[in-house]
């Protein structure tokens, strides 16, 4: 039944889901929230199977079996063994190969029940005491690994009448070819990475799980804290597990405020903790608080462009009765003006006679501006390679022109702190 539903290796996340720019730098996958143990047989064999699709409820098949369990007969989640037979347990526990601190260890999870004479599993297993155990047990095919558990969850995730806790879990992920803030030769993985990976697993679980919109909001951080108790290594898989301590919401049952604890797991020890606390605003609120933030200079700032956008100008101007282009790159800008490049393409001798230049620009997420303009200067900055430099201050813009110019600036302009003045 499983092979009806292609199983990947791993399922990494959009980066929509993480907020990053680009794919590339989503370091969140399997996202998944916990798992219920038990699900009631009226659910599993009517509300599930009316709910969901022959290959999903088939594919749900391979992982919850009918049998009995801490409250009765359920479908319980194939794993562990819920109930041992006395004498098998017994049997186990006078092994030589087994320790007096595992012992210890998992009588502080199953309790012996004299009626039925054997020892029941109780409800308050963790997954990291779950995959121990199966070790322990020698029970390796019942492992259900992270994305076969990611899977199942998505399909839980559409049935309202299953119970759903605040818990969820992810790994972390690294695109093989991805250059983070570690040198090559580096043999963990930097904690820096960790807590990036932590924040954007806390971000994708509001959009994913609390209602939160892609758009329209934004994410106020009030606190970030990060603790390391070993290193990470690089060759072996990162599990994170959130609790999500408090949530508000809205009225249409949307998060807008979420403290979270992500613990970060590798060969199920703890090795970081993550707190993290933020408020989700919608954008309009989010602006008005800003605008009384407003930064004063002396002078117009100018900005240089990240590299991170194809940062393309077109002026346009009238030749006679034709309407020409001079395209172009910017090479800074601000609300009142900017500089751009151009190679092999000479500025046309038309600009310093002409007052009413067009300019078009468009940036990624901000979109277009579009104004007029007048040339202000004109230079050679390599006469033997044709590259020009003209410099441009910006006459007439709409307020909506306006405000895209300064969304771009503020998500791709560096402050130039010296710059020559012309």
């Amino acid at each position: 039944m499983e092979n009806n539903l292609e199983i990947p290796e791993v399922i990494v996340l959009d980066k929509t889901y993480t907020r990053t720019y680009l794919q590339e730098d989503s370091f969140v996958s399997n996202l998944r929230r916990a798992l219920p143990r038990e699900i009631s047989i009226e659910h599993f064999e009517n509300t599930i199977k009316s709910k969901t699709t022959d290959i999903d409820y088939s594919f749900l098949q391979n992982y919850y079996v009918r049998k009995k369990g801490a409250n009765g007969e359920a479908y319980i989640l194939r794993t562990i063994p819920q109930r041992i037979r006395a004498e098998v347990a017994d049997s186990f526990l006078s092994q030589e190969s087994i320790s007096e601190e595992d012992k210890e260890y998992l009588q502080k999870y199953y309790a012996f029940d004299e009626m039925l004479d054997r020892y029941i599993l109780r409800n308050s297993i963790t997954e990291a005491d779950e995959i121990k155990m199966l070790k322990m047990f020698n029970l390796k095919s019942l492992h259900i690994n992270n994305v076969q558990k990611a899977m199942i969850s998505e399909i839980l995730e559409k049935i309202e009448e299953i119970e759903k806790k605040l818990i969820f879990f992810a790994n972390l992920y690294t695109p093989p070819t991805h250059v983070f803030f570690s040198p090559p030769n580096l043999k963990h993985v930097s904690g820096m990475q960790i807590t990036e990976a932590a924040r954007q697993f806390a971000i994708a679980t509001c959009h994913k799980f609390g209602n939160v919109p892609f758009e329209g909001v934004t994410f106020l951080l009030q606190s970030l804290k990060s603790e390391f108790y070993q290193y990470a290594k690089v060759n072996m898989p990162i599990k994170m597990r959130a609790i999500a301590k408090e949530v508000k919401g809205t009225k249409d049952k949307g998060w807008n405020y979420v403290e979270m604890e992500i613990t970060v797991y590798q060969e199920n020890i703890e090795i970081s903790k993550v707190n993290t606390v933020a408020t989700i605003l919608p954008l309009k609120v989010y602006k008005r608080l800003k605008s009384g933030q407003q930064e004063v200079y002396e002078i117009d700032p100018r900005f240089r462009p990240s590299e991170r956008f194809r940062n393309n100008i077109s002026i346009r101007y009238m030749d006679g009765d034709q309407i020409k282009k001079w395209v172009c790159h910017i090479e800074n800008f601000s609300i009142g003006g900017f500089m751009v490049r151009a190679e092999g393409s000479p500025p046309p001798k038309l600009f310093s006679e002409n007052e009413n230049l067009e300019f078009f620009m468009h940036f990624d997420i901000a979109g277009f501006v579009h104004g007029r303009c007048r040339n202000t200067w004109t230079k050679v900055e390599r006469e033997e390679e044709d590259t020009f430099l003209a410099g441009f201050s910006i006459t007439e813009m709409t307020d909506v022109d306006k405000d895209n110019l300064k969304e771009a600036i503020g998500r791709f302009g560096r402050l130039i702190e010296e710059r020559d003045m012309f």
